[in-house]
């Protein structure tokens, strides 16, 4: 298995003193001079891992393969073998890692939104450095569940039309969420005969309350309230809805499963 150090810094530089570069070839003992690495979603076939962007939804993990090698092309001793891994603070809640049997490595999202950098690293070889930068996504239009559907549906109702689902509606709404068409649920709202004449005797500002209010059940503040207000006092009545539906700190809130 890999031998794992882990870090939690900010910065992606490492602290361990670097051994002397240059050729390894008169070296009796083997060296780690490159690093291959292989990675999938849990339950695909691991492909070569290039540099880039490694989207996850919440709670979905990403597996990866390392295999080194010596100066002579051959694979390093794996029980020789010491990994470095450092997670910047911005992975706190998105990221999380764990060592598998097999010794691979095993990225775990959270439900927390955004981006955030990790650094596998050789000890004592600052040459032999790979950057992973990985993209929490939200949900998805149809990953919720039956529960979670129905609280969607219950605050897209108290957010837009400023009262609860009426019994009515609420199957078809729920069913339409799960089905993955929330966007539909939410244009059909805040184009409705009744958000209509809400929003005809509302201020923008009330309207954004009433969206806090109702999906985030709490108060707008200072710091998102200035965009979402110039984007209802431009008739984006929809586009602030999903944005606040889709964010982090409300799939937070939902019912687990």
């Amino acid at each position: 298995m890999l031998a794992l150090i882990f870090a939690g810094l900010i910065g992606l530089s490492v602290a361990t003193p670097a051994t002397a570069q240059g050729p390894f070839d008169d070296w009796r003992e083997p060296v780690v001079v490159e690093l291959e690495l292989a990675g999938a979603l849990n339950g695909e076939r691991p492909r070569e891992l290039r540099r880039g962007r490694i989207e996850l939804g919440p709670r979905e993990s990403f597996t990866v393969q390392v295999d080194p090698y010596d100066q002579r092309g051959r694979r390093f001793p794996t029980d020789r073998f010491q990994m470095g891994v450092e997670l910047e603070r911005e992975c706190d809640g998105r990221v999380s890692l764990s060592e598998t049997y097999s010794g691979d490595l095993e990225f775990t999202a959270g439900r927390s939104r955004g981006r955030c950098q990790v650094v596998l690293y050789v000890p004592g070889n600052l040459n032999l450095e790979h950057v992973l930068e990985f993209d929490v996504t939200g949900m998805g239009t149809g990953s919720y569940t039956r529960r979670q559907a129905e609280e969607v549906v219950e605050r897209l109702y108290r957010a837009i039309l400023q009262r609860g689902v009426d019994r009515g509606s609420r199957a078809a709404a729920v069913a339409d969420v799960q089905a993955g068409n929330l966007a539909g649920q939410v244009s059909s709202l805040t184009r409705s005969r009744e958000f209509n004449e809400i929003r005809r005797r509302s201020q923008p500002a009330d309207l954004l309350e009433a969206f806090y209010a109702g999906i985030l059940e709490r108060t707008p503040d200072s710091a998102g309230a200035n965009d979402y207000l110039r984007e209802i006092s431009r008739g984006r009545h929809a586009e602030t809805a999903m944005n606040l539906i889709q964010s982090g700190e409300f799939e937070t809130s939902l019912p687990s499963r």
